[in-house]
Protein backbone atom coordinates (compact mmCIF):
# COMPACT_ATOMS: atom_id res chain seq x y z
CA UNK A 1 0.00 0.00 0.00
CA UNK A 2 2.75 2.46 0.97
CA UNK A 3 6.36 3.19 -1.12
CA UNK A 4 8.83 2.82 2.04
CA UNK A 5 11.98 4.43 1.07
CA UNK A 6 13.00 6.74 3.45
CA UNK A 7 14.19 4.39 6.34
CA UNK A 8 16.51 3.12 3.95
CA UNK A 9 18.36 6.46 2.79
CA UNK A 10 22.05 5.30 4.32
CA UNK A 11 20.76 2.62 2.26
CA UNK A 12 20.38 3.92 -0.55
CA UNK A 13 23.17 5.84 -1.02
CA UNK A 14 25.52 2.74 -0.21
CA UNK A 15 23.48 0.92 -3.12
CA UNK A 16 25.35 3.54 -5.32
CA UNK A 17 29.27 2.23 -4.25
CA UNK A 18 27.49 -1.32 -4.34
CA UNK A 19 26.47 -1.01 -7.77
CA UNK A 20 29.91 0.59 -9.22
CA UNK A 21 31.54 -2.63 -7.04
CA UNK A 22 29.28 -4.85 -8.55
CA UNK A 23 28.78 -3.60 -12.10
CA UNK A 24 25.01 -3.07 -12.25
CA UNK A 25 24.07 -0.05 -14.11
CA UNK A 26 22.17 1.88 -11.38
CA UNK A 27 22.68 4.15 -8.86
CA UNK A 28 19.50 2.99 -6.30
CA UNK A 29 16.98 1.11 -5.84
CA UNK A 30 15.10 3.89 -7.55
CA UNK A 31 17.54 5.60 -9.61
CA UNK A 32 18.35 2.39 -11.62
CA UNK A 33 17.61 2.46 -15.14
CA UNK A 34 17.26 1.23 -18.25
CA UNK A 35 16.16 4.47 -20.54
CA UNK A 36 18.57 6.54 -22.00
CA UNK A 37 17.68 9.99 -21.11
CA UNK A 38 16.99 11.78 -24.93
CA UNK A 39 19.53 14.47 -25.66
CA UNK A 40 16.62 17.41 -24.77
CA UNK A 41 15.35 15.96 -21.62
CA UNK A 42 17.35 16.91 -18.37
CA UNK A 43 18.67 14.06 -15.98
CA UNK A 44 16.46 14.63 -13.34
CA UNK A 45 13.03 15.61 -14.20
CA UNK A 46 11.26 17.44 -11.59
CA UNK A 47 7.89 17.92 -13.38
CA UNK A 48 7.84 14.03 -13.21
CA UNK A 49 8.52 14.46 -8.97
CA UNK A 50 5.15 13.66 -7.28
CA UNK A 51 3.14 16.05 -5.68
CA UNK A 52 2.83 17.07 -2.17
CA UNK A 53 -0.93 16.82 -2.19
CA UNK A 54 -2.99 14.97 -5.04
CA UNK A 55 -4.23 17.45 -7.36
CA UNK A 56 -7.22 15.95 -9.28
CA UNK A 57 -9.20 12.98 -8.16
CA UNK A 58 -11.27 12.39 -5.21
CA UNK A 59 -8.16 12.61 -3.54
CA UNK A 60 -7.66 16.07 -4.54
CA UNK A 61 -6.01 18.06 -1.69
CA UNK A 62 -6.31 15.33 1.09
CA UNK A 63 -3.44 15.30 3.59
CA UNK A 64 -3.30 12.99 6.51
CA UNK A 65 -1.93 14.24 10.16
CA UNK A 66 0.93 11.90 10.49
CA UNK A 67 2.34 13.26 6.47
CA UNK A 68 3.62 16.65 8.83
CA UNK A 69 6.16 13.89 10.07
CA UNK A 70 7.43 11.88 7.30
CA UNK A 71 10.17 12.72 5.07
CA UNK A 72 9.19 13.93 1.41
CA UNK A 73 10.69 12.36 -2.07
CA UNK A 74 12.39 16.11 -1.79
CA UNK A 75 13.69 15.52 0.77
CA UNK A 76 15.32 12.06 0.17
CA UNK A 77 16.76 13.43 -3.06
CA UNK A 78 18.46 16.16 -1.60
CA UNK A 79 19.95 14.25 1.28
CA UNK A 80 20.93 11.59 -1.18
CA UNK A 81 22.64 14.14 -3.35
CA UNK A 82 24.26 16.00 -0.98
CA UNK A 83 26.08 12.92 0.41
CA UNK A 84 26.70 11.63 -3.23
CA UNK A 85 28.58 15.41 -3.79
CA UNK A 86 30.71 15.51 -0.60
CA UNK A 87 31.53 11.25 -1.25
CA UNK A 88 32.98 13.06 -4.68
CA UNK A 89 34.91 16.23 -2.70
CA UNK A 90 35.97 13.04 -0.71
CA UNK A 91 37.78 11.38 -3.13
CA UNK A 92 39.02 14.06 -4.92
CA UNK A 93 41.14 14.90 -1.34
CA UNK A 94 42.70 11.99 -2.27
CA UNK A 95 43.34 12.74 -6.06
CA UNK A 96 40.63 10.96 -7.56
CA UNK A 97 37.92 11.99 -10.13
CA UNK A 98 34.06 10.48 -9.83
CA UNK A 99 31.10 11.29 -11.11
CA UNK A 100 28.73 9.65 -8.93
CA UNK A 101 24.67 8.60 -10.80
CA UNK A 102 22.59 11.79 -9.70
CA UNK A 103 19.38 11.19 -7.26
CA UNK A 104 16.04 12.20 -8.36
CA UNK A 105 16.09 10.51 -11.76
CA UNK A 106 13.49 7.89 -10.83
CA UNK A 107 10.82 9.09 -9.02
CA UNK A 108 8.04 7.17 -7.42
CA UNK A 109 4.47 7.35 -7.94
CA UNK A 110 3.96 9.23 -4.13
CA UNK A 111 5.95 11.97 -2.62
CA UNK A 112 5.53 10.22 0.50
CA UNK A 113 4.37 6.60 2.76
CA UNK A 114 0.94 7.85 2.94
CA UNK A 115 0.27 7.66 -0.80
CA UNK A 116 -2.37 9.84 -0.38
CA UNK A 117 -3.11 9.18 -4.51
CA UNK A 118 -3.95 5.59 -4.04
CA UNK A 119 -4.63 4.92 -0.18
CA UNK A 120 -7.98 4.10 -0.56
CA UNK A 121 -7.27 2.82 -3.72
CA UNK A 122 -7.83 4.18 -7.29
CA UNK A 123 -9.09 8.31 -6.82
CA UNK A 124 -8.06 9.85 -10.03
CA UNK A 125 -10.51 8.99 -12.71
CA UNK A 126 -8.38 10.83 -15.66
CA UNK A 127 -5.53 8.94 -15.21
CA UNK A 128 -7.71 5.50 -14.39
CA UNK A 129 -9.45 5.92 -18.19
CA UNK A 130 -6.20 5.81 -19.45
CA UNK A 131 -4.00 3.55 -17.08
CA UNK A 132 -6.18 1.36 -15.90
CA UNK A 133 -4.85 0.44 -12.28
CA UNK A 134 -1.14 1.13 -14.08
CA UNK A 135 1.05 3.68 -14.01
CA UNK A 136 1.70 6.63 -16.72
CA UNK A 137 4.53 5.84 -18.33
CA UNK A 138 6.92 8.56 -17.18
CA UNK A 139 6.83 6.68 -13.70
CA UNK A 140 7.58 2.90 -14.81
CA UNK A 141 10.23 4.01 -17.40
CA UNK A 142 13.61 4.29 -15.18
CA UNK A 143 16.59 6.58 -16.23
CA UNK A 144 20.38 4.48 -17.27
CA UNK A 145 22.98 6.60 -15.96
CA UNK A 146 26.85 6.38 -17.17
CA UNK A 147 28.76 4.47 -14.53
CA UNK A 148 32.25 5.29 -13.35
CA UNK A 149 34.90 2.33 -13.27
CA UNK A 150 36.54 2.26 -10.31
CA UNK A 151 40.04 0.75 -9.58
CA UNK A 152 41.11 -0.84 -6.83
CA UNK A 153 42.33 1.75 -4.69
CA UNK A 154 39.23 3.94 -5.53
CA UNK A 155 36.59 1.66 -4.17
CA UNK A 156 38.74 1.41 -0.90
CA UNK A 157 39.00 4.75 -0.92
CA UNK A 158 35.55 5.19 -1.35
CA UNK A 159 33.63 2.42 0.87
CA UNK A 160 36.42 1.35 2.96
CA UNK A 161 36.65 -2.39 1.70
CA UNK A 162 37.73 -3.92 -1.06
CA UNK A 163 35.71 -5.18 -3.81
CA UNK A 164 33.59 -7.55 -3.11
CA UNK A 165 34.23 -10.98 -4.19
CA UNK A 166 32.06 -13.80 -5.83
CA UNK A 167 31.85 -16.33 -3.69
CA UNK A 168 32.42 -20.05 -4.36
CA UNK A 169 29.57 -21.64 -2.67
CA UNK A 170 26.20 -21.10 -4.18
CA UNK A 171 24.39 -19.05 -1.81
CA UNK A 172 26.39 -17.45 0.22
CA UNK A 173 27.77 -13.43 0.31
CA UNK A 174 30.35 -11.72 -1.34
CA UNK A 175 33.23 -11.77 0.65
CA UNK A 176 35.26 -8.12 1.20
CA UNK A 177 38.69 -7.21 3.02
CA UNK A 178 38.75 -3.94 5.01
CA UNK A 179 40.67 -1.09 3.00
CA UNK A 180 44.28 -0.36 4.31
CA UNK A 181 44.64 2.38 6.86
CA UNK A 182 45.71 4.64 4.58
CA UNK A 183 46.49 5.32 0.68
CA UNK A 184 49.32 7.11 -0.37
CA UNK A 185 50.13 8.44 3.41
CA UNK A 186 46.51 9.49 3.29
CA UNK A 187 44.73 7.78 6.21
CA UNK A 188 41.25 6.46 4.83
CA UNK A 189 38.32 7.62 6.88
CA UNK A 190 36.27 4.97 8.72
CA UNK A 191 33.81 3.60 5.78
CA UNK A 192 35.36 5.32 3.33
CA UNK A 193 34.50 8.86 1.94
CA UNK A 194 30.68 6.89 2.21
CA UNK A 195 30.89 6.80 5.94
CA UNK A 196 32.63 9.94 6.09
CA UNK A 197 30.15 11.78 4.15
CA UNK A 198 27.36 10.04 6.45
CA UNK A 199 29.08 11.09 9.14
CA UNK A 200 28.52 15.07 7.52
CA UNK A 201 24.71 14.60 7.02
CA UNK A 202 23.00 13.65 10.56
CA UNK A 203 20.06 12.18 9.23
CA UNK A 204 17.29 10.71 10.79
CA UNK A 205 17.38 7.06 11.98
CA UNK A 206 16.27 4.63 10.03
CA UNK A 207 14.25 3.63 13.02
CA UNK A 208 13.04 7.06 13.58
CA UNK A 209 11.19 7.12 9.87
CA UNK A 210 10.29 3.08 10.61
CA UNK A 211 8.50 4.28 13.52
CA UNK A 212 6.34 6.82 11.72
CA UNK A 213 5.73 4.41 8.84
CA UNK A 214 4.28 1.86 11.10
CA UNK A 215 1.97 4.13 12.82
CA UNK A 216 0.59 5.26 9.31
CA UNK A 217 0.38 1.73 8.60
CA UNK A 218 -1.72 1.05 12.02
CA UNK A 219 -3.80 3.45 11.00
CA UNK A 220 -5.14 2.26 8.15
CA UNK A 221 -5.94 -1.24 9.39
CA UNK A 222 -7.50 0.52 12.44
CA UNK A 223 -9.51 2.46 10.14
CA UNK A 224 -10.80 -0.33 8.64
CA UNK A 225 -12.80 -1.55 11.32
CA UNK A 226 -14.27 2.24 12.08
CA UNK A 227 -18.10 1.48 11.59
CA UNK A 228 -18.10 4.77 9.27
CA UNK A 229 -15.50 3.13 7.06
CA UNK A 230 -17.58 -0.22 7.40
CA UNK A 231 -20.86 1.22 5.97
CA UNK A 232 -19.42 3.18 3.55
CA UNK A 233 -17.21 -0.20 2.28
CA UNK A 234 -20.24 -1.98 2.14
CA UNK A 235 -22.04 0.56 -0.11
CA UNK A 236 -19.66 0.49 -2.82
CA UNK A 237 -19.30 -2.79 -2.72
CA UNK A 238 -23.30 -2.66 -3.39
CA UNK A 239 -22.84 -0.40 -5.83
CA UNK A 240 -19.77 -2.09 -7.49
CA UNK A 241 -21.82 -5.67 -7.48
CA UNK A 242 -25.06 -3.28 -9.53
CA UNK A 243 -21.84 -2.77 -12.28
CA UNK A 244 -21.24 -6.26 -12.20
CA UNK A 245 -18.38 -6.79 -10.28
CA UNK A 246 -17.69 -8.51 -6.97
CA UNK A 247 -15.86 -7.16 -4.38
CA UNK A 248 -15.63 -6.38 -0.56
CA UNK A 249 -12.79 -3.50 -0.74
CA UNK A 250 -11.25 -1.22 -3.66
CA UNK A 251 -8.51 -3.47 -3.42
CA UNK A 252 -10.10 -6.74 -3.88
CA UNK A 253 -11.11 -4.54 -6.93
CA UNK A 254 -7.78 -4.09 -7.94
CA UNK A 255 -7.47 -8.01 -9.20
CA UNK A 256 -10.36 -8.45 -10.74
CA UNK A 257 -8.87 -7.80 -14.09
CA UNK A 258 -4.90 -7.80 -12.68
CA UNK A 259 -2.71 -5.19 -14.68
CA UNK A 260 -0.60 -6.56 -17.43
CA UNK A 261 2.95 -5.29 -16.33
CA UNK A 262 4.82 -3.56 -19.18
CA UNK A 263 1.51 -3.17 -21.20
CA UNK A 264 -1.10 -0.74 -21.87
CA UNK A 265 -4.61 -1.39 -19.84
CA UNK A 266 -7.07 -3.44 -20.97
CA UNK A 267 -10.68 -2.23 -21.90
CA UNK A 268 -11.96 -4.42 -19.37
CA UNK A 269 -9.30 -3.66 -16.65
CA UNK A 270 -10.41 0.17 -17.47
CA UNK A 271 -14.11 -0.35 -16.89
CA UNK A 272 -13.30 -2.08 -13.41
CA UNK A 273 -11.42 0.89 -12.44
CA UNK A 274 -13.88 3.63 -13.71
CA UNK A 275 -16.39 1.52 -11.93
CA UNK A 276 -14.47 1.79 -8.75
CA UNK A 277 -13.72 5.42 -8.62
CA UNK A 278 -17.83 6.45 -9.84
CA UNK A 279 -18.63 3.79 -7.12
CA UNK A 280 -16.31 5.45 -4.83
CA UNK A 281 -18.03 9.23 -5.70
CA UNK A 282 -21.50 8.23 -5.73
CA UNK A 283 -21.00 6.81 -1.81
CA UNK A 284 -18.76 9.12 -0.87
CA UNK A 285 -16.14 6.94 0.27
CA UNK A 286 -12.76 8.44 0.14
CA UNK A 287 -13.91 11.21 2.08
CA UNK A 288 -15.70 9.15 5.03
CA UNK A 289 -12.31 7.05 5.07
CA UNK A 290 -10.57 9.95 5.22
CA UNK A 291 -12.19 11.84 8.30
CA UNK A 292 -12.21 8.42 10.07
CA UNK A 293 -8.30 7.86 9.74
CA UNK A 294 -7.61 11.16 10.45
CA UNK A 295 -8.59 11.17 13.95
CA UNK A 296 -7.15 8.21 14.33
CA UNK A 297 -4.07 9.86 14.02
CA UNK A 298 -4.55 12.80 15.64
CA UNK A 299 -4.45 10.38 18.49
CA UNK A 300 -1.92 8.56 17.96
CA UNK A 301 0.21 11.80 17.25
CA UNK A 302 -1.00 12.56 20.94
CA UNK A 303 0.41 9.88 22.30
CA UNK A 304 3.66 10.00 20.81
CA UNK A 305 3.77 13.74 20.42
CA UNK A 306 8.04 13.71 21.69
CA UNK A 307 8.98 11.23 19.35
CA UNK A 308 7.85 12.64 16.69
CA UNK A 309 8.54 15.84 17.26
CA UNK A 310 12.14 14.82 17.50
CA UNK A 311 12.24 13.12 14.21
CA UNK A 312 10.69 15.70 12.61
CA UNK A 313 13.24 18.56 14.03
CA UNK A 314 16.12 15.89 13.10
CA UNK A 315 14.85 15.69 9.46
CA UNK A 316 14.29 19.55 9.19
CA UNK A 317 18.24 20.18 10.40
CA UNK A 318 19.23 17.59 7.84
CA UNK A 319 17.40 18.17 5.02
CA UNK A 320 18.77 22.14 5.87
CA UNK A 321 22.44 20.79 6.15
CA UNK A 322 22.03 19.15 2.64
CA UNK A 323 20.83 22.03 0.94
CA UNK A 324 23.44 24.24 1.98
CA UNK A 325 25.87 21.40 0.43
CA UNK A 326 24.45 21.48 -2.55
CA UNK A 327 23.91 25.55 -2.40
CA UNK A 328 27.46 25.73 -1.71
Amino acid sequence: MTWNKRAGLAAATMAAATALLTGCGAGTATDAGTTPVAENKPMVDKANWPKATPERGLAKGLSLPLETYMQTYQDTVALDQASRNLQEKCMADYGFSIELPLAGTTPPPNDNDANMERRYGLTDRQAAAQYGYGLPEALTHQVRQKMPELTDEQVQVLTGHSKPTMPNTPGAARAAEPAPESYKGKKIHKGGCFGWAKGKLTQPTPEDLTFVSELNGNSFTESMQAPAVKQALASWSQCMKTEGYTAATPFEAAEIVPHAEGGPASKEEIAVAMAEIDCKEKTDLVAVWFAEESKIQKAQIAEHQDKLNGTRTRNSNAVAAADAELAG
